[in-house]
């Protein structure tokens, strides 16, 4: 995955995040443990693995979302986006493009204002709008310039939900069932909680490419 941007505050004790890893882990293995973010980082000799809480992954969408779109293109598939846009949006094709267009200038209220670059992205929108009419293949069509395109699609959903938390959480569920091989380095991840407990009370625990 790419840059780990992270939110702080509101963190759990760090004893309820070795416990997690030691029901993972087995009480006997030896493994160390530090914070990170709002999550916890443990060692146990061979590999670096990531323990979060569900309102922890939260948070750091949130922080993307607030923050840095650019984190909205680098941590999430952007089949993501495809899937919500097929299970959560009831849009027709045209009043989807108006919408693009809507996200497309909430992108740019964001971005320190540079009159050559955003010209050229809006020659790409045209160019996305242009190849999503003639087959239907949004992503593919983001493919104009992926790096805003695919940020601008996300915006875009986000603004069609009432409320920022229930996007936020279809996200986290989303990544943690459907795209685990897009959750930290991809090799290992691994839900802590008996099935149908409480989001708060559940952990993720997965390998990271993270130096100790």
């Amino acid at each position: 995955m790419g840059e780990r941007l992270m939110a702080t505050a509101g963190k759990k004790p760090l004893n309820e995040y070795i416990q997690a890893f030691a029901h993972f882990g087995g009480v006997n293995k030896v493994f160390h443990t530090r914070s990170f973010g709002r999550h916890a980082l443990v060692n146990d000799g061979v590999y670096v693995y990531q323990v979060s809480r569900f309102d922890d992954l939260l948070a750091d969408y949130q922080s993307y979302f607030k923050n840095n779109h650019h984190a909205v293109y680098t941590m999430f598939p952007a089949e993501l986006w495809a899937s919500l846009l097929q299970d959560k949006i009831q849009l027709s094709s045209d009043d989807l493009i108006i919408e693009l267009y809507k996200g497309w200038k909430a992108y740019w209220k964001k971005q320190e204002l540079n009159t050559g670059r955003r010209a050229a992205s809006l020659a790409a929108f045209n160019e996305m709008v242009l190849g999503f009419q003639n087959d239907g293949n949004l992503l593919e069509a983001a493919d104009a310039d992926a790096e805003i395109l695919i940020p601008v699609i996300a915006i875009t959903i986000l603004r069609q939900y009432p409320k920022r938390h229930d996007f936020l959480v279809d996200c986290v569920r989303q990544m943690t069932f459907r795209y685990i091989d897009q959750v930290g380095d991809g090799q290992l991840f691994v839900k802590v909680g008996p099935e149908g407990y409480p989001d708060e009370h559940t952990f993720f625990i997965y390998t990271v490419n993270e130096e100790f």
